[in-house]
């Protein structure tokens, strides 16, 4: 091959890796993975922003409680607002107020609608998926604790 022929392979072969190279970075956008908590919040509201979910099992001191038939038609709605990892959340006993996802292991609710006032319940979550949430909370503070852990399901 004689050296025109050969700088002119390069020169092209050049173009060609520097052209295919050019297209496919462009028009890519960085994709920024959401944290753990950002997932969480999702699966509590739904990406739409707001989820109902249904009472599946009570669990007291770690027993197993039968589920009355009220409590069969249990069921917390939350609601995504603009504030991050705060929802408004509705329950089938009339109570509403705001939620807040302080980690991806404490919900915070805050009932503003109680017959005394705002009361506040502090969550542990034991699980948040798409289809499950499993929190426990300790009842009463200051008194024989009583570990109650509620199991939801969503649809």
């Amino acid at each position: 091959m004689k050296p025109v022929q050969k700088m002119k392979a390069f020169i092209l072969t050049t173009l060609l890796v520097s052209g295919a190279l050019f297209f496919t970075g462009c028009g890519k956008e960085t994709v920024i993975p959401k944290s753990e908590h950002e997932k969480l919040f999702d699966y509590l509201t739904s990406e739409l922003g707001n989820k109902k979910w249904f009472l599946k099992a009570i669990y007291v001191n770690g027993a197993l409680q039968p589920l009355t038939d009220a409590q069969k038609r249990y069921y917390k709605t939350y609601t995504r607002t603009q504030s991050p990892f705060t929802a408004t959340f509705l329950d089938d006993d009339g109570n509403r107020g705001e939620a807040y996802l302080l980690s991806v292991i404490q919900l915070k609710e805050v009932i503003n609608n109680g017959p005394t006032g705002a009361a506040t319940r502090d969550y542990v979550v034991k699980e948040l998926s798409e289809k499950t949430l499993d929190i426990q909370i300790t009842n009463p503070p200051g008194m024989p604790a009583q570990i109650v852990r509620e199991v939801y399901y969503a649809n």
